[in-house]
């Protein structure tokens, strides 16, 4: 548990600092640029665990290890699409709110409370 409150903290200590500042738009930006970061990262170790268990399922000789190697290839596809899904919901988010990837709000983007 004092792992996961430090890790909470090391993660929303920089959005805290830029929730200072009472720009909405700043602080999506933020997220944003984080997520597009990390997401790269995760669809890799999705299709190296993908590919791990295609492995596992060709060279198995038992049936056990052929079923292990099967749910590793289910896991790792219901992964890469739960990850592709949340970044095409980052990328409606960007669009409806007008971000930009660097963290610039257009012009025309409606953001509640920043009038």
């Amino acid at each position: 548990m004092k792992k996961l409150i430090a890790f909470g903290l090391v993660l929303g200590a920089p959005a805290l600092a830029l929730a200072a500042t009472g720009n909405i738009g700043g602080i999506l930006a933020q997220l944003l640029s984080y997520v597009k970061m990390i997401v790269p990262v995760l669809i890799t170790v999705a299709i190296g665990y993908f590919i791990w268990g295609v492995i596992q399922f060709i060279s198995a000789s038992d049936e056990e290890a052929k079923k292990l190697g099967r749910t590793r290839i289910i896991n790792g596809l219901i992964g890469l699409f739960v990850i592709v899904a949340f970044w095409g919901i980052i990328a409606v988010v960007q669009n409806t709110f007008g971000i930009e990837s660097q963290g610039k709000v257009g012009s025309d983007a409606i953001i509640p409370g920043n009038y």
